[in-house]
């Protein structure tokens, strides 16, 4: 063989080496990637989302060296439905959003780990037992269910209640979301299920068949705010962080919320969102410090203007704008009369009664 020819091979043959070692370097020494599921609306609310993402998601990447991936779903359920589908094989480490209705489900499927981060000490225990007492999921923030209403005057809305609800002159100009395809519509339905269970001990299926004559039931949240206030639409179930979020854009003026009172009480139902470590995920130890970092100071401060929800982290001073939310304080939560497994073992029966009764 030609000695140039063999020089070339064997130069040929070290570049090679040479990449291959620098491939192998390279992928060495990249950075672990966390998989974060989460739904479509996540930051999107906020005065500045990129900023909002870049310390949340950019923060905790440059402080841990990871990368971050994040994955949004049009729906929470389609999300946890994604997690059952990839259980033997699973793509994230961390999900975010899962909510106190579909907390059982997800522990049933096997599809969490719990795990108990050290910042948790930091949120009311009322929060997590009410949303996971076992930490498969734990809370990063909470509203009540409210009522939102304009063109009311304050003092009518101050004594609204279930009862008066059913009265053709309100519920003729309400919006309720459906509780098959929207969460705030099912937190609504779980709202009502358990004051008229635990509180009057009544058919709470009464109250819809009554209601639904009357009332408007929408797709979903969006929707019902396309349509709210205009088209003599005073009144739709919403979030008691509502007014925060109005007078911070100035948006709705002379608009309020109210939850739902009794007798002199005021009663709350509290939609408590949170997020949990996939089981059997490849990405478990970043994925754990993740989920402290989401419950810091740092991250859970841009909750209340970047979420419009209160943060879970009880020791987070919030804004001016929060002085007219509704929070939970003196108030009776219904969430304490009904654990997360029973709402497991019942909602599937509870939401064909529904659907019955108001077809």
């Amino acid at each position: 063989m030609n000695w140039r020819v063999t020089l070339a091979l064997i130069v040929a043959a070290l570049v090679a080496l040479s990449a291959a070692y620098a491939y192998s370097v390279s992928t060495s020494s990249s950075k672990p990637e966390l998989t974060v599921y989460t739904y479509q609306s996540l930051f999107t609310y906020a005065p500045n989302v990129t900023a909002v993402n870049n310390t949340v998601f950019g923060g905790f990447e440059h402080q841990y060296h990871v990368k971050i991936k994040v994955v949004r779903f049009d729906s929470t359920q389609a999300m946890l439905n994604q997690l059952v589908e990839e259980k033997n094989n699973p793509q994230a480490g961390i999900v975010i959003g899962l909510t106190n209705t579909e907390a059982e489900e997800a522990v049933s499927k096997g599809v969490l780990m719990n795990y108990t981060p050290p910042n948790l000490k930091s949120v009311p225990a009322y929060l997590v037992n009410d949303l996971q007492p076992q930490h498969y999921l734990v809370p990063y923030e909470y509203s009540p269910i409210t009522l939102d209403y304009c063109n009311v005057t304050p003092s009518y809305a101050d004594g609204l209640g279930f009862q008066s609800l059913e009265s053709p002159n309100v519920s003729s100009h309400l919006l309720i979301e459906n509780p098959l395809t929207d969460s705030t519509g099912l937190s609504f339905l779980l709202y009502e299920i358990t004051f008229y269970s635990y509180v009057v001990h009544e058919n709470w299926l009464s109250w819809w068949l009554n209601v639904s004559k009357e009332a408007r039931i929408v797709p979903d949240w969006d929707y019902a705010f396309t349509i709210f206030p205009a088209q003599g639409y005073h009144y739709v179930v919403s979030y008691g962080t509502d007014p925060a979020y109005f007078k911070y854009f100035g948006g709705y003026p002379g608009c309020g919320t109210e939850a739902m009172h009794y007798q002199g009480k005021t009663y709350v139902w509290l939609e408590i969102e949170g997020m949990g470590i996939v089981a059997g995920s490849n990405q478990i130890r970043v994925a754990e410090e993740f989920e402290n970092w989401f419950l810091s100071p740092t991250v859970q401060s841009l909750i209340p203007t970047s979420e419009w929800m209160f943060p879970a982290n009880g020791n987070v001073t919030l804004p001016s704008v929060y002085a007219s939310a509704v929070g939970a304080e003196n108030s009776v939560v219904l969430n304490n009369y009904i654990s997360p497994s029973q709402i497991g073992q019942n909602l599937s029966a509870w939401l064909n009664e529904w659907q019955e009764a108001v077809s």
